[in-house]
């Protein structure tokens, strides 16, 4: 278990706390593009508890300021796109996005002091059909070259979901190994949607041997599993700093995923799902209309607390759910983040040896916090345009030999990826 001041370190993210500062210092996934059409309105915003609003000016660049005017207070959100930035509406103060004060039209043309007034400003780029947005201080990174981000469009998706509870249950819970033999069971013969695949098929029910080992973007994740056609069956999955995870599909020669939670504030979260095919188009229209039928139009799951996550117990008298609540795995795994609480009390969990992928990843986050606070660079940054992704990641999920580990299998990748290079 962690200790009360551990826990707050690690869950604590606004700013001028030292967890925020991490974050901070890496691009972070703000809105899907698709949530920012060309032309499109103005879209309030809160990210690591600061209110801002994320638009496009009138050359459609796009620009994150402070939601709320620097003059009276404001909702900028509701202004006008015009004359190179967003204007206020209650006395036209205009501000590009760069957060400079460009135009003061009620003040009298001698009087006027823009030059003074500055509106809160971060960088912000588009990348693999998602806005992304450096809130740090010193020179940005780069965005990694992630598949999911750098693939052709028509083998990527993004989408954007609000949870209701902080950001770290989130994260843990989509690198835990050990809970999707069991919050997600499904009979055999069943078809994920999402994935096309039979994962129990892959899988069994058993749960997997767990192991883990450091990797240069954080962390490499084994799962280890008995295969009932008497196989072994391997998922790599990773960590990424500070708030990232790429969790294999049930087949991951096909692709991928990615899965990136953001803090809104302390007790909720942005949560980012990445779908990747490596050489195939993925079916995007099933995809959506999947989602479309699980979140709402407030971007958060029809299954919530309000509704007890819409649970049926007669569903889960039969082999038809588990968990009694559809098929939609991401509201299941809300289900079990929300109900712990707005922000986990870890001082009372009680941890067993399958929780070692949650005891490895606090561990580290702690280490990579209290590494910028005593002033160095954070961990898993690429500045050099030439790497574009770490050397080191390795993402599947496949069958292999029965004299192999997952750590052996990765060093057996890596080793022909350095003779082909």
């Amino acid at each position: 278990m962690l200790s009360t001041a551990d826990n707050d370190l690690l869950t604590r993210t606004g700013p001028g706390t030292p967890g925020g500062r991490l974050l901070r210092s890496y691009w972070q996934p703000i809105a899907a593009a698709e949530e920012m059409p060309i032309g499109g309105d103005p879209l309030p915003i809160r990210v690591m508890s600061e209110d801002l609003v994320l638009f496009r000016d009138d050359q459609d660049r796009l620009g994150l300021i402070g939601q709320f005017c620097p003059h009276r207070g404001t909702d900028l959100s509701y202004g006008r796109v015009e004359d190179g930035g967003l204007r206020c509406l209650y006395h036209g103060w205009l501000f590009d996005r760069d957060g400079n004060c460009i135009d003061q039209p009620a003040e009298p043309e001698g009087r006027k002091f823009c030059d003074k007034v500055r509106n809160t400003a971060y960088p912000v780029e588009e990348k693999g059909g998602v806005i992304w947005a450096f809130m740090g201080e010193g020179a940005a990174p780069m965005i990694p070259d992630f598949q999911f981000l750098t693939a052709p469009e028509p083998n990527r998706l993004a989408f954007r979901t609000i949870q209701m509870c902080n950001w770290l249950q989130g994260l843990e819970s989509v690198l835990d190994p050990a809970h999707t033999t069991y919050l997600h069971r499904r009979p055999v013969g069943t078809v994920s949607i999402r994935s096309g695949n039979d994962v129990r098929k892959l899988r069994g029910v058993e749960p997997p041997d767990i192991s883990t080992e450091n990797a240069s973007y954080g962390m490499r994740i084994y799962a280890l599993h008995n295969s009932p056609n008497g196989k072994k069956y391997l998922r790599v999955n990773n960590y990424v700093y500070p708030c990232g995870a790429t969790p294999s599909t049930s087949t991951g020669e096909v692709g991928y995923q990615g899965r990136w939670y953001v803090p809104r504030d302390d007790v909720s979260h942005h949560a980012f799902e990445f779908f990747y095919r490596h050489s195939e188009p993925l079916d995007k229209e099933t995809l959506r209309a999947f989602r479309a039928e699980n979140v709402g139009a407030d971007l958060r799951h029809v299954r919530r607390a309000e509704n007890r996550y819409l649970q049926d117990r007669d569903e889960m008298k039969d082999e038809g759910s588990f968990c009694g609540m559809g098929e939609y795995f991401p509201a299941q795994d809300a289900f079990a983040i929300e109900t712990q609480g707005a922000i986990r009390d870890r001082t009372k969990e009680n941890l067993g040896s399958s929780d070692i992928v949650i005891t490895a990843a606090r561990r580290t986050l702690i280490n990579a916090i209290k590494q910028v606070e005593a002033g160095n660079e954070a961990p898993g940054l690429i500045r050099d345009n030439a790497e574009g992704l770490f050397a080191d990641f390795i993402c599947t999920s496949t069958f292999i030999e029965d004299n192999e580990d997952g750590p052996g299998f990765c060093r057996r990748l890596l080793a022909g990826k350095s003779a082909a290079e």
